[in-house]
């Protein structure tokens, strides 16, 4: 019975810290999508702020289901996966028009949603690390 339950605690062990480790790669390429767009920005070179908006969007996905993101959250603060969820829709709606914006060449409109993006990451982390 010890054996089972040793075994039990192992795998919640590696199942988080596969959790932990998803969750930090993940993030590690949500911030490469975001400096390849401020450097599109800074260099005036939409293909590579388009780039970054896919890199955001491929990492944002982990995000889309309440459920599946708890995992990555402190077990404190699995009930706020929600908050999560909004963020992510959030940067959704702010890659899409931002992409919009681009393509009418409406720069300043483009980044305002860079902005919004950084926002939204930035209120999803306030509550998740307690700012």
């Amino acid at each position: 019975m010890k054996m089972i339950k040793m075994m039990a605690l192992g795998a919640l062990l590696a199942g988080a810290a596969m959790a932990n480790e998803s969750l930090a790669l993940n993030m590690g390429k949500m911030e490469n999508g975001l400096n390849n767009v401020q450097k599109g920005f800074l260099y005036n070179t939409p293909a590579l702020i388009k780039e970054g908006v896919k890199e955001i969007d491929n990492a944002n996905a982990l995000f889309h289901n309440t459920e599946a993101t708890k995992k990555y959250l402190p077990k404190e603060k699995q009930h706020m996966s929600n908050i999560a969820f909004n963020a992510a829709k959030r940067i959704d709606k702010a890659s899409s028009e931002m992409l919009a914006a681009l393509d009418k060449k409406q720069f300043s409109q483009a980044s305002q949603s860079y902005s919004e993006i950084v926002n939204a990451c930035t209120a999803c982390h306030a509550v998740v690390r307690g700012w």
